[in-house]
């Protein structure tokens, strides 16, 4: 799980912050659903999205602009290993993301049904 994170790099931390609010407001509308609450929610998730999003921007970024940066790499025979593993990393922002949204709105799936 460690290495997990540090593949993904800081964002990965905001990332973390933000959908495991986003849950816990999934999991309290889940037990005490009110309609105010379903806007919040959705604030929230949209905050943990573009984390996400903004996470998977920056792993690509860094991905784009440091091998072409380090001369051993841009002329290696296994470059497209370097990029896939690049590729690979960033993508650790978007699946820590999108599977704590997807808690998240599962949880809330539960409050939607209890709504009066």
């Amino acid at each position: 799980m460690l290495e997990f994170m540090r593949e993904g790099g800081f964002a990965m931390w905001v990332i973390l912050l933000f959908g495991l609010g986003t849950l816990a407001l999934a999991v309290a509308f889940a037990v005490k659903p009110k309609e105010s609450a379903v806007h919040v929610l959705r604030s929230a998730s949209r905050a943990t999205l573009f984390a996400t999003l903004t996470g998977l921007v920056a792993g690509l970024g860094a991905v784009f602009h440091k091998v072409p940066g380090n001369p051993d790499w841009a002329h290696s025979p296994d470059l497209h290993l370097i990029v896939m593993t690049g590729l690979g990393e960033s993508l650790a922002n978007a699946i820590l993301g999108f599977t704590l949204l997807t808690l998240a709105w599962l949880a809330a799936t539960v409050g939607m049904r209890r709504l009066p």
